[in-house]
């Protein structure tokens, strides 16, 4: 297979990296590409083609459903975030969150992808264990940051819903799934009404 382009997965996750959508779908697709046979140039540019824009696609739909977290969304002139509206050359993902959420779905990684997800994910624990802080509290302050991101794009999600989203028990949580009103009391501050499970109304 010597017809498509070859990353160098190092420098991709050099410290401080943060990718477009469309750039980490360029890095996936390639090296999924790479593992199918080719018979010329221009049928493995086009598979590569149609693997980025499925991986897209599936992106797009699970930033829609909340399945992949997003630093910033831009649209490309549409007037709520949907996926057909998602400029995928703007919007920004995290490194470690998009190898994660690949990784989640079965999606195969390049060995340097998956290195560093493993390297990540221990050093965070390894951070946390060293400041001495409970699992718990821990939660407590990603479950925020997340709901807090979640908030920015989505301002009317009531607070019970927002404590049983994916996103707060996967990332926030770690996949410990707390009680509802435990996460609920811990996100409550960061809604103006602090009513659990009531939307915030409109004033006029």
């Amino acid at each position: 297979m010597t017809f498509l382009r070859t990353y160098n997965y190092d420098v991709c996750l050099a410290t401080g990296k943060i990718w477009t959508l469309v750039e980490a779908a360029d890095y996936l697709a390639a090296h999924l590409a790479s593992k199918e046979s080719w018979s010329g140039r221009d049928e493995a540019f086009n598979g590569f083609i149609s693997v980025r824009d499925k991986l897209l696609t599936d992106m797009k739909r699970e930033i829609d459903e909340g399945g992949l977290v997003v630093n910033e969304v831009y649209l490309d002139g549409a007037a709520e975030i949907t996926q057909s509206g998602i400029d995928v050359n703007k919007s920004t993902v995290q490194p470690y969150i998009f190898i994660n959420w690949a990784l989640a779905n079965d999606i195969e990684v390049p060995a340097e992808f998956a290195k560093y997800h493993a390297r990540k994910k221990s050093n965070k624990s390894a951070y946390y264990e060293g400041l001495g802080l409970k699992r718990s509290t821990i939660h407590h302050e990603r479950s925020r940051a997340v709901a807090e991101l979640l908030w920015s794009m989505e301002p009317g999600i009531p607070i019970a819903e927002m404590a049983r989203r994916d996103e707060i028990i996967q990332y926030g949580c770690e996949g410990r799934e707390y009680d509802m009103r435990t996460v609920s009391r811990w996100l409550a501050s960061l809604k103006a009404d602090r009513r659990p499970g009531q939307p915030r109304k409109n004033r006029d």
